[in-house]
């Protein structure tokens, strides 16, 4: 679907992205822009459970994306994929952790994945101090998980309120894509804390380059040592 147009601490949980998109200067591929965010929830999700109702937020400053009905692992690396009509240049996750009584702290939580600096400018502030809103327009915590179940129910006056939530009350979160990012959770309870994980084939890469540049100075060194015919 594209479409135009609270109350407790948080900490940083795990960071860490790979993001996998044709450049914007390139002709629109048929079907879409393939999109994909590497996450890393290591340790894990403080419930214990799955995060659910994910929403994808994607922009490229004249356009506006959301896609949801993902889920993403409550732990461990994952890959979080979708086709976009565009390449967006800054984007925003959000979806909820489903308590069970009895498993893992057992509470409802939010999770956000936000960039680096906003995500280390809010740790240990209030869900109020850090989407006060406006007036009666705001979105409280627990409101915010309704919202988000609701939404992703296909409920049109919930989508439009996450849609505002998001470009409004959570500007400031927006990261790039081509950049890292941070999973935020919201909860009562100090949450785990996770690490950034290398892009995939990074090390890869670097290991096949080095070894190329091992064998160029080899090749060297016996054109070198050759003795003449």
């Amino acid at each position: 679907m594209r479409v135009a147009s609270m109350f407790t601490r948080m900490s940083v949980l795990a960071f860490g992205l790979t993001f996998a998109v044709w450049s914007s200067a390139d002709a629109a591929p048929v079907g879409g822009y393939p999109v994909s965010y590497g996450i890393n929830m290591t340790p894990g999700t403080s419930n214990g459970n799955d995060i659910t109702s994910v929403f994808i937020f994607e922009s490229n400053g004249a356009q506006f994306n959301v896609d949801y009905g993902f889920t993403i692992p409550g732990i461990g690396v994952s890959r979080l994929t979708h086709t976009s009509s565009f390449a967006p240049t800054s984007a925003l996750i959000a979806g909820i952790g489903r308590g069970i009584s009895g498993v893992g702290d057992g509470r409802d939580h939010i999770y956000m994945v936000v960039n680096n600096g906003f995500a280390e400018s809010i740790v240990g502030s209030l869900w109020s101090e850090v989407f006060p809103g406006s007036g009666e327009t705001r979105v409280r915590h627990n409101e915010f998980i309704d919202l988000l179940t609701d939404a992703s129910a296909g409920d049109p006056g919930a989508l439009d309120a996450v849609l505002t939530f998001a470009s409004v009350d959570a500007a400031g979160g927006w990261f790039d894509p081509n950049g890292r990012f941070a999973v935020m959770e919201f909860s009562l309870v100090p949450p785990p804390v996770g690490g950034s994980i290398p892009a995939p084939g990074t090390l890869a890469l670097l290991a096949t380059a080095l070894v190329g540049l091992g064998f160029r100075a080899l090749e060297r060194r016996r054109r070198v040592h050759r003795p003449e015919a």
